[in-house]
């Protein structure tokens, strides 16, 4: 046996010497109360529940008696059920999305100096030009993506992204 090994069993020897002490011949050492720290703590107990008593002897004030009336009746209406707010129909119109009407295919971008041109359907368009019939406008081009909207609502817009076809 090495010098290491001797070194490291000694060692395991203590501590379970040292553990085989502390479980069976140092038991848990119960600690008596002086006489002084009880009476102290009786004292403040027996302020606190007389202080109770006399709150309750008075009675509730008129704000207790409306907010305990108030916490015994039953809810008109769920306080976590949202209620949307009421809109026009005009509102309602614009909050809803963008429906292309047609298939479109963003497939190509060119940029000549300050000039951008997006190849939608085979055909070259501009900002601001309309797209089909029924009028969406070209609002913006990007080398990956167009932005589409609405000539009637200015805040309804749909994002045509870049299809490569082969």
């Amino acid at each position: 046996m090495t010098t290491r090994e001797k070194i490291i069993v000694s060692l395991m020897i203590v501590a379970v010497i040292y553990g085989a002490y502390i479980v069976f011949f140092a038991g848990p050492r119960e600690v008596v109360p002086t006489r002084e720290s009880g009476d102290t703590e009786l004292e403040a107990l027996n302020k606190f529940i007389t202080k109770v008593a006399d709150k309750t002897k008075k009675g509730l004030s008129p704000k207790q008696a409306y907010m305990l009336k108030k916490a015994e009746q039953p809810w008109q209406r769920d306080p976590l059920i949202q209620i949307a707010p009421k809109m026009s129909q005009a509102e309602k119109v614009a909050r809803q999305p963008l429906v292309l009407n047609t298939r479109l295919l963003y497939t190509g971008f060119l940029q000549m100096g300050d000039k951008r041109l997006a190849i939608i359907n085979d055909l070259e368009y501009e900002v601001g030009d309309k797209l089909e019939p029924g009028g969406l406008i070209l609002r913006n081009i990007h080398p990956n993506h167009v932005v589409v909207g609405s000539p009637v609502h200015k805040n309804k817009k749909a994002i045509l992204p870049m299809e490569e076809i082969e």
